[in-house]
């Protein structure tokens, strides 16, 4: 994917998870404790509460943000999933722009929410990258590239 705004800015609305309650509807509270960084490496704990169509859960993330080389790192530290863990990688694209690499990859432990999740990977992948998007867009002006 790619957006027009600026690779630090939109590491920095990445990283900063403490906020993704403000525009990612489903998650419903942010506890966020800081880890013990490298200088270029923040780590962090988010704890989050999520909740959609009658489904509530919490879990925990542990998160590395390497300012550097623009990659954000998530791994589960615990929750309803048998495994969860994303990555970002921004790239300038030489224009102003920035280029993202996103993967997740999450199974729940709960088979039918596995199992419901599995058919709708593609669609909660969209959601999370126009969540982003619009954020962007908020917080940085509709820029054209």
């Amino acid at each position: 994917m790619r957006i027009p705004y600026a690779a630090d800015d939109v590491f920095e609305l990445v990283s900063d998870i403490r906020r993704y309650p403000e525009f990612i509807k489903w998650i419903r509270s942010m506890k966020v404790t800081e880890r013990p960084d490298d200088g270029v490496v923040r780590r962090y704990r988010g704890e989050a509460d999520v909740g959609f169509k009658g489904f509530s859960e919490a879990f925990a993330t542990d998160v590395s943000a390497n300012s550097e080389a623009r990659e954000i790192k998530v791994e589960l530290a615990h929750g309803p999933f048998k495994r969860l863990r994303n990555h970002w990688k921004l790239k300038p694209d030489g224009a102003g722009a920035t280029l993202i690499d996103f993967f997740i990859d999450y199974e729940f432990r709960n088979p039918v929410l596995a199992l419901l999740a599995r058919a709708n990977t593609d669609l909660a992948v969209n959601k999370i990258m126009s969540a982003f998007k619009a954020e962007a867009d908020r917080r940085f002006g509709h820029t054209h590239i």
